[in-house]
């Protein structure tokens, strides 16, 4: 919900708000999925923790103009990031949901 809700922030907010929000919340996100997986070890945990903390350096990097993507660098981001841990869900069928 902070994901999507920080799109709608744009005219309220300073957009190193909206950045420093983006970048916490796939960090925490992702944070959750590391220790999710040593905890239960589903195979997307494991993948999807990593796609996580890199989605949240690459909204820093994107977000603080250190990388270009354009005007709609966050936006890419964020959709890449969540199409990637999503793509996870897909492993488990194919190679068995725990690993051992």
């Amino acid at each position: 919900m902070i994901l999507i809700g920080s799109n709608f922030l744009q005219d309220m907010v300073p957009l190193v708000a909206i950045i420093a929000i983006l970048s916490a919340a796939l960090f925490w996100m992702g944070a959750a999925c590391v220790l999710n997986a040593r905890r239960c070890r589903r195979r997307h945990c494991f993948y999807s923790g990593p796609i996580f903390l890199l989605g949240a350096l690459a909204v820093l990097l994107v977000g603080l103009e250190i990388i270009s993507l354009g005007e709609d660098g966050l936006v890419i981001v964020i959709g890449v990031t969540l199409s990637l841990a999503l793509s996870t869900y897909l492993t488990e069928p194919v190679f068995g949901k725990y690993i051992d």
